[in-house]
């Protein structure tokens, strides 16, 4: 009888002391500075930027890590606030809009007609480590879409390789926003050239 109580009494203690690591969420807003544009050849006109899309499934709330070219996972601890492509997008309509390089800058799921449309596929979106080597990967490719006629006016990819200062989540978040801000500057920049 004493070994039973002692059992219980120790399954007790170390049965409540275990640690769980918590769920993080986290968020890709980058601090844009953007000078306004006084006058573009698209000052007159209206954007409307479609929702990123992607060949590999990437586009999701899971953020993703891989140790080696064949194998990719996801973090158990860490995640995004809402899926990766969202926070593209909105990264990409804040940025637009301060440029004020449109008129107007309206999202996808506007009913709104607009003179352009912005489609983005994500080629890469994830945390590559190798060994004491540890990167932001993010790889994506911009079309530039007159609606009128649907012709592709221009298209480029965008490809970033971004040291973390951590071999983890937090570490890959913040070099990630790095990846996004030049993205977008560089983005908007390749834009304001016209056609």
């Amino acid at each position: 009888m004493r070994y039973i109580v002692l059992l219980a009494l120790i399954i007790g203690v170390y049965g409540c002391s275990t640690k769980e690591t918590a769920l993080r969420t986290y968020t890709i807003n980058p601090q844009i500075d953007i000078d306004k544009q006084s006058s573009t050849i698209y000052s007159t006109k209206s954007i409307k930027i479609a929702y990123p899309t992607s060949i590999k499934g990437i586009v999701s709330r899971r953020m993703t890590y891989s140790y080696n070219d064949l194998e990719v996972g996801t973090y158990n601890n860490a995640r995004w606030s809402v899926s990766n492509g969202k926070l593209l997008m909105n990264s990409y309509i804040k940025a637009l809009d301060k440029s004020h390089l449109f008129g107007a800058v309206i999202e996808y799921t506007s009913l709104a007609e607009t003179n352009y449309l912005l489609e983005s596929e994500v080629y890469e979106f994830y945390h590559k480590i190798r060994g004491k080597v540890s990167l932001s990967i993010v790889s994506v490719k911009f079309n530039f879409i007159a609606m009128d006629t649907n012709r592709l006016i221009k298209s480029k990819k965008f490809s970033y390789q971004i040291p973390t200062a951590t071999l983890n989540a937090q570490g890959y978040v913040e070099a990630t926003n790095i990846a996004v801000k030049k993205m977008t500057l560089e983005m908007i920049e390749w834009l304001g050239r016209g056609e």
